[in-house]
């Protein structure tokens, strides 16, 4: 049981990382830092170089969730960045959406583990699924207006994204995995 406590100690450093990027991103415009297409394409290399790091620390034969939250964010980061999505709202909208969907099967892949297990884990990573999927669609709604703000409602969306990976992990620490 510790061995599964320390696995959800580190899902929470890596989801603190996610928030701080997001925070990141909220500073952003502070500094005059408006060059959306590499904020884009930095964050979501930084979601894949973090969910990458995690799943080799908590290498678990079963669970392969964290590489393939790790090869979404490449894939869409780089098709992002080659395509310069950030130019044009409507694109940048799709990659975000293409990124939403993706990241949304895998979460419901993840609550369909808790449920295999007959944890009631499984309900709340449905309600956070239904949550990611409602900002993921407002967020990217919210990208035809100038870069300032479509990074502030991209960072926002990060933030959000982040916290919902520590309320996760945070929940069945605390419980100590005993959810059932």
């Amino acid at each position: 049981m510790n061995k599964m406590l320390e696995v959800w100690k580190k899902n929470m450093i890596g989801a603190g990382l996610l928030i701080l990027n997001g925070i990141l991103l909220l500073i952003c415009p502070l500094l005059k830092w408006t060059f959306f297409n590499e904020l884009f394409f930095a964050t979501m290399i930084f979601y894949a170089v973090v969910n990458a790091i995690i799943f080799l620390l908590t290498m678990n034969g079963k669970n392969y969730l964290g590489a393939f939250t790790s090869l979404a964010s490449l894939m869409v980061g780089i098709g992002g960045y080659l395509f310069k999505v950030a130019d044009t709202p409507k694109y940048l909208a799709i990659c975000l959406m293409i990124w939403v969907l993706f990241l949304s099967l895998i979460r419901l892949k993840k609550a369909d583990l808790y449920h295999d297990k007959k944890s009631k884990m499984w309900q709340l990573e449905i309600v956070l699924l239904f949550l990611f999927i409602i900002t993921g669609i407002l967020t990217s709604i919210n990208f035809l207006y100038e870069s300032e703000t479509s990074i502030l409602v991209f960072g926002y969306f990060i933030l959000i994204t982040g916290i919902f990976e520590f309320l996760d992990s945070f929940i069945i620490y605390l419980t100590k995995g005993k959810i059932k």
